[in-house]
């Protein structure tokens, strides 16, 4: 903020020296009295006489005595006063903006601190715990017109479920998941599918309310750890049926790190671990392909028989307007789109697009009883072919 040094038309020598020596008191001027003097003297004088600072300091405080002794507290509205005031005000807004500024930049940087330690984190558990499988596997040499979409989300690992609809622990994931790796061969040995195209999702219980933190029985790492090793070894199993596998993930809110949502901060998500982790434990597995999401890292597209395929977790998707929603974000308009987070499995069309929801590994959790709501354990596995998709299996994993 700048204060008007030149003396003004309609301002005498006394307003003049009154409004520069009053905002040099008020701190609106960083100026001392010699640097004043000079200003004073070129505005004023026309004559070749320079002014000492004492012939402007002098009057002004004399001036200044008057004026705080209120003699001339009817003049308080005086137009000097009032723009005193306003550059006052202006000051205290610019002192706000920098405070304002200071706090921006101090969360800039809590942010990128934080991220380096999530980025370290990654580094110890991947780089430090994991050793690759050392078994050869090779994949089979089949050639047919279609390949298998299956769906791997809403796992939940880590909570602890018993109620009268629902029994889930660690054994008992690990019981489902081996069911879902006998649907998958069963219904490739059905179709004689080329390859298999799996999307996974939302992949431990996480901590986002409290019913879940009481129920985990786990702690976050743990919940990581257990089912990054139950997918190796569904991958592992499955890569000798098909040419290939490839692997995508898309992140869910279970996985976030943090409880609330709005102190979670991008990229704080369990499940974009699992790509690494899957790399570094399935290396020397050929036909087996860890993919990044190119376009989102929340959300996967890729191609089957010249299918687009699009998939998010759900949880920022309506099953309604997301074939909508992707087209005009993306530019693309997706054959088929998988979503989770509402735990059943279910089949849409929206236009000629097939939007599928697979549901949940875990199923009815304590939560889900105080809402009134519950589902079975299950998922889902298409079959697409150059058409799209031909079929849909709905697998239940009880």
């Amino acid at each position: 903020m700048s204060i008007d040094l030149k003396k003004r038309e309609n301002e005498n020598e006394e307003q003049y020296i009154w409004r520069l020596a009053h905002s040099k008191d008020l701190g609106l001027l960083d100026l001392d009295w010699e640097e004043l003097s000079n200003i004073f003297n070129r505005e004023l004088r026309n004559d070749d006489i320079e002014y000492t600072s004492s012939t402007y300091r002098k009057p002004y405080q004399q001036a200044k005595r008057f004026f705080e002794a209120g003699v001339f507290d009817e003049f308080k509205e005086d137009r000097y006063l009032q723009e005193l005031r306003l550059q006052q005000q202006e000051l205290r807004k610019e002192k706000i903006k920098l405070s304002d500024e200071r706090s921006e930049l101090n969360r800039i940087l809590r942010r990128v601190a934080r991220n380096e330690t999530f980025a370290e984190m990654v580094k110890n558990i991947i780089c430090k715990n994991v050793k690759p499988i050392e078994i050869d596997v090779a994949g089979c040499n089949t050639s047919s017109d279609n390949d298998l979409l299956c769906h791997l989300t809403d796992i939940h690992t880590g909570i602890n479920i018993n109620n009268s609809k629902n029994t889930f622990n660690q054994d008992i994931l690990k019981q489902r998941i081996e069911k879902y790796i006998i649907n998958i061969l069963e219904i490739q040995k059905i179709h004689n599918s080329e390859n298999c195209y799996i999307v996974i999702g939302e992949i431990v219980s996480g901590i986002i309310h409290n019913n879940l933190r009481l129920q985990n029985n786990i702690d976050l790492m743990e919940q990581f750890k257990y089912i990054s090793e139950l997918i190796s070894c569904l991958l592992t199993t499955i890569s000798t049926h098909f040419n290939q596998v490839y692997v995508y993930v898309t992140a869910g809110n279970h996985s976030r790190i943090s409880q609330k949502k709005e102190d979670s901060l991008d990229g704080e998500n369990m499940d974009i671990l699992l790509p690494f982790y899957l790399q570094a434990r399935l290396q020397n597995i050929q036909n087996i392909h860890i993919c990044k999401n190119e376009i989102d890292p929340e959300i996967a597209m890729f191609s089957i028989r010249e299918n687009t395929i699009m998939s998010s977790h759900g949880h920022k998707d309506d099953p309604k307007s997301v074939v909508q929603n992707f087209t005009m974000l993306f530019g693309i308009k997706p054959d088929i789109v998988l979503l989770g987070h509402r735990h059943t499995n279910g089949l849409l069309t929206v236009y000629d697009t097939k939007v599928i929801q697979s549901g949940c590994v875990s199923g009815t959790d304590n939560y889900s009883m105080s809402i009134r709501k519950a589902n079975k354990p299950e998922q889902t596995v298409s079959v697409v072919n150059s058409s799209g998709l031909y079929c849909l299996y709905d697998i239940q994993l009880n």
